[in-house]
């Protein structure tokens, strides 16, 4: 018997990601598991906003930072259909950092049993394909890992 009590589920907001919550959804409900839903906001991006402010732009590098935060976290709920979660223990998390080295450290730190990734995602540029934090969070995470394809076979109904 497989036993699996939580499920982190990395968001980036493309179609590989929105496939892999689909899967996450459908693994918590057969397995009555707890569902992480996590976006990490790319190091390059909060780099990006501090410099910004220090140069003078229009907004202090707390404030800025903390409204990119709530955006994400709204667009996370957004992202995740309410009618998905009924019935379901689900936690939405945000964090900032390298994507990859993020998501391993926190599917270590909440002792999750499975990891569900898409494919390929956008990279902080918006519109990138980039495969290599799939390959990251494969290659170095502390549990089995489900890598899902936007267009491959789907099992999950």
């Amino acid at each position: 018997m497989i036993k699996v009590e939580k499920i982190l589920v990395p968001v980036d907001f493309s179609e590989s990601s929105k496939k892999a919550v689909r899967y996450g959804v459908v693994f918590a409900r057969e397995m009555g598991a707890e569902l992480y839903f996590y976006h990490v906001i790319n190091q390059r991006i909060v780099d990006a906003i501090h410099e910004l402010s220090v140069k003078g732009y229009k907004g202090e590098f707390l404030e800025v930072m903390s409204k990119v935060i709530s955006d994400r976290e709204n667009e996370l709920k957004v992202f995740v259909p309410e009618e998905w979660r009924e019935g379901l223990k689900v936690n939405f998390l945000i964090d900032q950092g390298k994507p990859g080295k993020a998501i391993v450290d926190k599917a270590r730190d909440l002792n999750v049993d499975l990891i569900i990734v898409g494919c390929q995602g956008h990279s902080a540029l918006g519109g990138l394909l980039l495969g290599s934090v799939a390959q990251y969070v494969v290659n170095h995470g502390p549990c089995p890992v489900l890598v899902v394809h936007p267009k491959e076979k789907d099992f999950a109904e």
